[in-house]
């Protein structure tokens, strides 16, 4: 891939460069087949690189750039090039290994002398002949877009030749309204660069493939080595190696062992190599069980080998150990399971590569563990009950892949109906939300989470993802959901002979929520009843458990045939409940639970995710909102804002706060009650009164002057001279409720909302939404607390205005997604009453603006390692000069 003219070409003297390096513009990137490549700003330093660069293009590739032949760069070019101040002119190079692979340049449209800042700016991109093809042009505009924004561009200009078709395809289909005009062979693109939802979508579509890709080739090598196959039989090398050789991999299997192979002594009766580099044929992934010490030694040579993908056992226990490999194998093009991985299989191609000897027959269940020990009891489980798997990865310590990567892998894979997965932090909340919510549409994704707190159970149920606390629930409910059709609701007909048993299932199923019909048969086992009873249950009901025990004088046997048969007929989902039977032969197929409990268990979080998945995604409404004012009330701010401030920052979003003007006398306080309007109230404006009833710090419902001035002076009395207090009209009789929004470190904005007061905070009765919120989620939202029956018509008393509720959450949302300076936000209380929505307290804290996460092009955290001229262009530690630990999931 090519580009366009020098955008250069006319300026005077370079520019210096900037005083600080922007590091938070470096990526590590995935590439379009899988591999990966790093991205960063240029820097003076890089000139020989980009004279080796320069060596290996075409003479097709420069022209294409420069519209002319050139010959080899001057001393001249080599400066303009790499001495930018990334203000004015910008630019970004792709590495590969040691390797400059592809630079991309911006130019701001002002003059180099005119003092104000470019908001437009004439780009450009090269790629490396052998590198096109494999997304780098996308990749790198992406980026460049991302920086120049950073610095307050706002549209780009680039001149193509006609015939650079492809340089041309990657700016049309970039997602961005793009304009072209022709001009003598050129075709000028003018585009903004801000991003839009197809830019976005596009953005994402690029970043779902790759990272399919990379896991894709992780799960299907051609050959694989195992370094560290040791000759003992305890050893984890020899194991895994066993493993390999048992599980019917077709391709070779190379152990890699110096030790060995000095000795001329063979490892499972293969022959041993001394290192990577003297394996015989390409390996596409590299099993790497060796003491701690010596992996960094084995990535670097996995590296030069041209080894696509690693998994790595050893357990380094050294966080900047595992930043040191994963920046190792990504600047070398590999991918890292691991370190601390329990492995990982692909039974469908007889790949064992783990640590556990048994493997799964291949199914339609994948399975993710960031716990390698709980990735083990995931394959027991799994071969304890029969099921097969299509793919299983132990993530371990996750310097690299994450479940994130799996679940990409997973939408595209075909083997793969049901997911789950084992997590102990999500990483990157927004990502894995999106993510799972995109597969759920498609197929159902369970999660056994550790310790999950509101926010986490927040981001799961609104993601559609089923929570469970067992690894047996979750296979429960995955081997429904991939052996019977979807239950289209919570009416559930359980179906046996036996009272006892038919009646625990039905209280079963009625105390989680579901509607339970009996359905009781006489003794004997009739199959033609059983048969008959099952037909006519699945007519009236979404779902049928059928209930089978042994007793002393009967057998269950026959009429396992009778169920099979109706089995095959109905369309809802059939369950059975087995107490003491061992499920027999010919039901095997559908799923058995070994108590009613554990058979309704999974029937309910079936149910749910049904209702998830049938409901529509809804739409975030587009307000028309004064954005620019709203930024600069909060720009440069920290703390708490003014109240005046807070109210002007609402306005702009279309949310009025009451006023509640502070007066100094009764007289005052009359006066502004007049203008007001009564009933008014008097409060305390003194922060330990807010929100608290029962310090008296307010008086309500003031009908007349007389009142105000009666209730000054009480309020005088009992605060003393000194304390502010305000005047404010009463709201309408109504429910008051509670609205914020926060800035989380983790999750990004959400929202949350609960019914004011004491006794909802004590019961925790709060609820929380992660950005974006949809009018459907809103309205969800607001249903969704346990009170929410006292907004609905509680008792006879009239509904409230729920609609302005979902109203005035929606345009929070929008301010919380629009401004991260807002930290956090209170609206305290709200009282929502017959016909409108009144605000009487807001509280905004601003603060700095942090990066989000999932926002911009796909950034992994990106060390830097010791000795790199990038380390001493920052002016910091070589030692401690990565940008930050942002572990993926």
């Amino acid at each position: 891939m090519n580009a366009e003219r020098d955008p250069s070409r006319d300026r005077s003297a370079p520019t210096r460069p900037a005083s600080r390096y922007p590091a938070e513009w470096e990526a590590d990137v995935i590439l379009a087949d899988g591999g990966t490549a790093h991205v960063r700003p240029i820097l003076p330093t890089d000139g020989p690189l980009l004279r080796v660069f320069w060596s290996r293009l075409s003479a097709q590739s420069i022209y294409f750039r420069f519209f002319t032949a050139r010959g080899a760069l001057t001393d001249e070019d080599i400066h303009r090039m790499t001495v930018v101040d990334q203000q004015r002119r910008g630019a970004l190079v792709a590495m590969i290994g040691d390797d400059l692979v592809a630079v991309a340049h911006w130019e701001g449209s002002t003059a180099v002398e005119d003092t104000a800042l470019p908001t437009q700016a004439e780009v450009a991109f090269l790629v490396e002949d052998a590198q096109q093809g494999r997304g780098l042009g996308s990749i790198l505009l992406e980026h460049l877009a991302a920086a120049a924004w950073d610095r307050g561009i706002r549209r780009f200009d680039a001149d193509v030749l006609g015939e650079n078709r492809q340089m041309i395809r990657v700016f049309l289909e970039a997602g961005y309204t793009v304009s072209r005009a022709w001009d003598s062979g050129a075709v000028r693109l003018s585009f903004a660069i801000t991003p839009t939802e197809r830019s976005v979508e596009v953005m994402r579509a690029r970043e779902h493939r790759a990272e399919a890709a990379s896991i894709g080739r992780l799960l299907h090598p051609r050959a694989i080595a195992v370094i560290g196959a040791g000759r003992r039989a305890d050893s984890v090398g020899n194991a895994v190696l066993r493993h390999l050789l048992a599980g019917g991999f077709d391709g070779p299997v190379y152990p890699v062992n110096p030790g060995a192979a000095a000795a001329g002594t063979a490892v499972a009766s293969i022959r041993a190599y001394a290192g990577i580099e003297e394996v015989p044929r390409p390996v596409d992934l590299a099993v790497v069980c060796v003491p701690p010490a010596r992996v960094p030694a084995v990535v670097a040579a996995c590296g030069r080998a041209g080894v696509w993908g690693l998994v790595v056992l050893t357990d380094q226990r050294d966080d900047a150990a595992d930043d040191a490999l994963a920046a190792e194998a990504r600047a070398d093009g590999m991918r890292v399971v691991g370190p601390a991985s329990m492995g990982l299989q692909n039974p469908a191609v007889g790949l064992n590569a783990s640590m556990v000897p048994w493997m799964p027959p291949a199914g339609r269940i994948g399975c993710y563990s960031q716990s390698g020990p709980f990735g083990g009891a995931i394959l027991e489980a799994a071969a304890a009950r029969g099921v097969g798997l299509s793919v299983f990865v132990s993530a371990g310590d996750r310097a690299d892949v994450s479940g994130n990567d799996l679940l990409q892998y997973w939408e595209q894979d075909a083997d793969t109906d049901a997911v789950i997965m084992h997590l102990e932090t999500f990483g990157n909340p927004r990502k894995f939300a999106r993510l799972a919510r995109q597969l759920g549409r498609r197929k159902p994704v369970v999660t056994v989470y550790s310790g999950r707190s509101a926010l986490d159970d927040a981001l799961l149920r609104q993601a559609g993802v089923i929570g469970v606390d067992r690894i047996s629930q979750a296979f429960d409910v995955a081997l429904l959901l991939t052996s019977q059709p979807p239950p289209t609701g919570g009416r559930v007909a359980v179906v046996g002979d036996s009272r006892a048993l038919v009646r625990l299932t039905a209280h079963a199923a009625d105390a989680a929520g579901l509607v339970a019909e009996e359905v009781l048969l006489p003794g004997g086992g009739d199959p033609a009843a059983f048969t008959a009873a099952v037909l006519a249950a699945a007519r009236r009901a979404d779902a049928v458990i059928v209930t089978l025990v042994r007793l002393p004088t009967a057998t269950p046997l026959p009429v396992s045939a009778a169920v099979a048969e109706a089995a095959q007929r109905i369309t809802v989902p059939l369950l059975l409940a087995l107490q003491g039977v061992a499920l027999p032969p010919e039901l095997t197929g559908v799923p058995a639970y070994p108590s009613p409990e554990a058979a309704v268990s999974a029937l309910r979080r079936a149910v749910g995710y049904a209702q998830w998945r049938a409901q529509p995604s809804g739409t975030v409404p587009p307000f028309i909102v004064r954005g620019g004012d709203a930024r600069a009330l909060v720009t440069g701010q920290s703390g708490r804002l003014p109240d005046e401030q807070a109210a002007a920052l609402l306005d702009c979003y279309g949310i009025t706060v009451q006023p509640a003007p502070v007066v100094t006398s009764a007289s005052r306080a009359v006066e502004v009650a007049d203008g007001l309007g009564y009933p008014v109230a008097l409060k305390a404006r003194a922060r330990p009164y807010r929100h608290r009833p029962d310090l008296r710090g307010q008086r309500l419902d003031l009908p007349d002057a007389a009142a105000v001035r009666a209730a000054w002076t009480s309020l005088r009395e009992q605060l003393g001279p000194d304390l502010p207090i305000a005047v404010q009209r009463m709201a309408p009789v109504g429910v008051s409720v509670v609205v914020g929004s926060e800035e989380h470190p983790q999750y990004g904005p959400l929202v949350s909302f609960g019914l004011s007061g004491p006794a909802t905070e004590l019961l925790g009765d709060r609820v929380h939404h992660i950005l974006p919120l949809t009018d459907v989620d809103a309205a969800r939202l607001v249903r969704s607390v346990r009170a929410a029956p006292l907004l609905l018509g509680y008792h006879g008393s009239s509904p409230v205005d729920v609609a302005a509720l979902e109203d005035l959450l929606l345009r929070l949302g929008r301010l919380a997604d629009d401004l991260p300076e807002v930290v956090h936000l209170t609206l305290d209380p709200v009282v929502v009453s017959t016909g409108r929505v009144t605000v009487l307290s807001a509280e905004v804290m601003a603060g700095r603006s942090t990066p989000r996460a999932d926002a911009g092009p796909r950034r992994f955290w990106a060390p830097v390692l010791p000795g790199t001229d990038m380390a001493a262009a920052r002016g910091g530690s070589a030692q401690h000069g990565h940008t930050g630990h942002n572990r993926l999931p």
